[in-house]
């Protein structure tokens, strides 16, 4: 990875690197299902409230383990990703506090 970049990327086994793919899965939005990229969805769900890149793959893991262990997200969808480049890397702008979220 070049000096200051840094990505969130799915794992994949060795070998299979090839075959790795994205999902999508409809997701509950406003009372119906929508369908949604899985990554993308909880990356968006979360980059808000992060501070560094490091910080982010928690918040996603996080979010996206309580939907599976609370039965919203199949196991199939699970998703599995890394980081590459430097995890203190600072995102971009201000964390929106959760109270501000939630008006």
């Amino acid at each position: 990875m070049p000096a200051n970049v840094a990505a969130l990327v799915m794992k994949a086994e060795p070998g299979a690197e090839l075959t790795c793919r994205a999902h999508n899965y409809p997701f509950e939005h406003a009372g119906s299902p929508q369908e949604r990229g899985v990554i993308s969805y909880y990356a968006e769900q979360t980059l808000a409230q992060a501070t560094t890149v490091a910080a982010w793959l928690q918040r996603i893991e996080a979010l996206s383990s309580a939907d599976f262990h609370g039965g919203r997200l199949p196991w199939f969808y699970q998703l599995s990703l890394q980081l590459l480049g430097h995890a203190a890397s600072r995102l971009p702008g201000e964390p929106v506090k959760a109270e501000v979220e939630q008006r």
